[in-house]
């Protein structure tokens, strides 16, 4: 397998930018709903429900360094995944005409490139969160 620092392109940023702002959205509204309808006030906001979705993540980062190593889950259907006709990128319906590099979204990115954004991005915000959780519940 490459290298995972050799893999990362400067295109890549973007993307990876975007996946990790969705998931910290989504975290946010996890923990708030796990502090309105679960809590019984034993811990905080930052602590429990951070901790546990820090875990959730790193270990989503974990399947998807699996899946760029070549490891694959067949009772999912992820092989049938991308059986389908793909929809062709028109140019000229992007709204960034006059910019000095192309930006490459993440449905234009190879397969191994996606996986390895969202594995970044869940290490990303996998990682804040488990500090925070550890830090929060020793405090």
């Amino acid at each position: 397998m490459k290298k995972l620092v050799s893999m990362y392109q400067k295109y890549m940023f973007r993307p990876i930018l975007y996946k990790s702002v969705t998931r910290v959205s989504v975290v946010a509204v996890l923990m708030l709903l796990w502090d309105r309808y679960v809590s019984d006030g034993t811990f905080t906001m930052w602590q429990a429900p951070a901790l546990l979705l820090g875990v959730v993540l790193l270990a989503w980062a974990w399947v998807n360094y699996l899946r760029l190593d070549g490891v694959t889950i067949h009772h999912l259907g992820e092989e049938f995944k991308d059986m389908g006709k793909k929809k062709k990128f028109h140019s000229t319906k992007s709204i960034v005409d006059f910019a000095d590099e192309r930006i490459v979204s993440f449905e234009e990115l190879a397969p191994e490139e996606r996986t390895y954004c969202s594995m970044l991005s869940n290490l990303i915000l996998g990682g804040a969160l488990l500090i925070i959780g550890l830090i929060a519940g020793a405090a």
